[in-house]
């Protein structure tokens, strides 16, 4: 008994022994002292360096299990670093301390598994955690305890590594971390669960100690979820002092509504565009309005600081936003930002400003779509008729009016409807005709689909004094007329086929997410190789805004007048005024946006949207006036 009790009071004292806390750093002090970036992996390879980014120190800290803050939301450009000074710094502290289970999440489990590869297991690798990784049981072979998806830690803690549509594989698991990467990407509803920020925080539910970190780039205003993530918060923003007068201010690019922030000069280039003249690249204070240039950027970082501007409901709730002009200079420059304002035509070319107003001012879209009513636009027409084109020379030097024809065509069942919009400088329009095919669509060698094409080969509208054909024609293929879908013969893919000189196969998708206007998509078992598909909802959204301009670049002319079956010229009808402003941007339902159609026909709006669909597919956006200019030279001297 008395080696018993020996060894009894050699366990107790082993366990007294036992510390009851860890003294677990501030996160932005590990990741200096343990964070190393190999070459190849990020533009700044070497040890982490926290005034790179100073800025990203304190939402990293925030992540701290003794800080109590509980939801951490970044709203933020592209080339933040968020990823890597934040997600990635957090995880290996988690690890490292054994802090509990985590869970990542992303677009989907390709990428997922890209990043787990090319970026996880880099820093567990270089960062001293690579003997951290241990099977919890011995039965457990290494390798499946370490995987893209999986790792165990010793502990008992787990990294989970998954997309938002494998929500419901998750059921049985609970963190302590979750962090949602690329929050805009994730369905509003997981299926048959509910709002998915809702059952993805009930991971942890029974979790006394845990953190949720939403990241994304924002999207669409009205339904991004990482917009309403940062409203939902204290909605921080980073403000630096003026190293002149020491004013604490936002970084903002400077506007015609305010008289401060990131501006530049430039210069006519030899095509008339205007140029960039580098060493212009400043940033005007807003209290004292001297210009600071961007070799003073990290120092008003490092001196800078977050300030909350709102009083959430939830006060553990902080959220940031992060736009490219806090970007340290290495990953991108205040001049790269100013020439990607510049490309946006200074705000004027919409598709590529919502692109800078999300990708690089880190801010989501708000709609820009004016709602003009079908009288507005009739009252608006030119004084021309369908199947004239208008225009002449101004002064008697300059021609303005349309240079170049597209055409885009809606198949009906018993009807083919063509539109042919004629495009001038800046992608200034003019809806030219329309014709109405009649006939059975489903027939390929009906009469309806021989007249289409007779049409657009032989039918010459004088352009400056000279007959021009249309250049090229999108058909909508989003109907078969003749078959079901399934591999069987696609009326429209096999006219195309017979017609591709001239004709291109073309659908719609109101995707908000696709990148630029078209994309194109390769097809097997089909007669063509190949169609477009058209973000139509960004067209629409470019249409509407553009509408009620009267003249000049991105203005849209319709006509007053056309013959009709007498041959009598006559108003056009009130029908046609209507189809064109046929759908409107607006709540669907509770939460959720979209375009909806207010009238009962809108081929008019969709012929002219894949007319539009075809001019960005000859490039005629990117024409300068000069090269305008080039083509009315071609059509005279023909």
């Amino acid at each position: 008994m008395e080696a018993r009790d020996k060894d009894l009071k050699w366990a107790m004292s082993q366990i007294e022994k036992i510390p009851t806390s860890v003294d677990v750093p501030r996160f932005s002090e590990w990741a200096e002292q343990n964070r190393y970036f190999p070459p190849g992996v990020s533009t700044l390879h070497g040890r982490f360096n926290p005034e790179t980014a100073p800025h990203l120190l304190e939402p990293l800290d925030k992540l701290h299990p003794d800080d109590p803050c509980r939801i951490v939301t970044i709203m933020k450009s592209v080339q933040s670093g968020v990823t890597t000074s934040v997600a990635e710094n957090a995880l290996g502290c988690w690890i490292d301390y054994k802090l509990g289970s985590m869970l990542s999440l992303t677009s989907s489990r390709e990428i997922a598994k890209v990043r787990a590869s090319a970026n996880v297991d880099v820093m567990i690798d270089h960062s001293g955690l690579a003997d951290k990784i241990k099977p919890h049981s011995n039965r457990s072979k290494r390798k499946v305890q370490d995987s893209a998806n999986v790792k165990e830690f010793e502990g008992g803690g787990k990294w989970l590594n998954s997309s938002y549509n494998s929500i419901a594989s998750l059921k049985s698991n609970s963190f302590n971390l979750i962090i949602k990467d690329e929050l805009d990407e994730a369905p509003a509803e997981a299926k048959d669960q509910g709002d998915i920020n809702e059952v993805i925080a009930g991971r942890t539910m029974g979790q006394r100690m845990f953190k949720i970190v939403n990241i994304s780039t924002p999207s669409r205003m009205e339904t991004s979820q990482i917009y309403r993530q940062y409203l939902q918060g204290d909605q921080r923003k980073f403000f630096v002092p003026c190293p002149h007068c020491m004013e604490p201010q936002e970084m903002v690019m400077k506007s015609q509504k305010i008289d401060h922030g990131l501006t530049f000069t430039t210069r006519k280039g030899p095509d008339g565009k205007k140029v960039l003249i580098p060493e212009t690249v400043r940033y005007i204070c807003k209290g004292c309005h001297e210009p600071i240039y961007e070799s003073k950027k990290e120092w008003m970082l490092n001196n800078g600081e977050w300030i909350a501007t709102a009083t959430p409901l939830d006060p553990k709730h902080h959220s940031y936003h992060i736009s490219a002009l806090m970007s340290p200079e290495s990953f991108l420059s205040w001049e790269r930002i100013c020439q990607q304002f510049i490309n946006t035509g200074f705000g004027e070319d919409l598709l590529k400003f919502k692109d800078f107003t999300i990708n690089f001012l880190g801010k989501p879209w708000a709609s820009t779509q004016k709602a003009q009513s079908w009288e507005e636009l009739k009252e608006k027409a030119g004084d021309y008729a369908l199947g004239e084109v208008p225009g002449g020379l101004i002064d008697g030097q300059v021609y303005r009016g349309p240079l170049a024809l597209t055409g885009g065509v809606d198949v009906q069942k018993d009807r083919l409807e063509l539109h042919v919009v004629g495009w001038g400088v800046g992608m200034e329009s003019w809806s030219v005709d329309y014709k109405i095919f009649y006939g059975n669509t489903a027939n390929i060698d009906d009469p309806c689909w021989v007249a289409l094409a007779n049409h657009v080969y032989e039918t010459g509208y004088v352009i400056a004094g000279k007959e021009s054909l249309i250049y090229q024609v999108a058909v909508d293929s989003g109907y078969n007329p003749g078959q079901d879908w399934g591999g069987k013969t696609h009326v429209v893919h096999d006219f195309i086929y017979q017609y591709s000189d001239k004709f291109f196969a073309i659908m719609g998708l109101d995707e908000t997410k696709q990148v630029g206007i078209l994309q194109e998509k390769r097809l097997s078992e089909a007669t063509i190789t190949k169609r477009y598909n058209v973000a139509s909802g960004v067209l629409k959204e470019i249409i509407f805004s553009d509408l009620d301009r009267m003249a000049g670049p991105r203005a849209i002319h319709v006509p007053s007048k056309m013959v009709n079956e007498s041959g009598r010229m006559v108003q056009i009808p009130d029908d046609w005024y209507k189809q064109f402003c046929s759908e409107r941007w607006q709540e669907t339902k509770p939460g959720e946006y979209g375009w909806k159609l207010i009238y009962k026909r809108n081929e008019v709006l969709d012929t002219f949207i894949y007319a539009m669909a075809t001019a960005y597919k000859l490039n005629f956006p990117a024409l300068s006036s000069l090269d305008w200019w080039n083509v009315y030279e071609t059509i005279i001297s023909s």
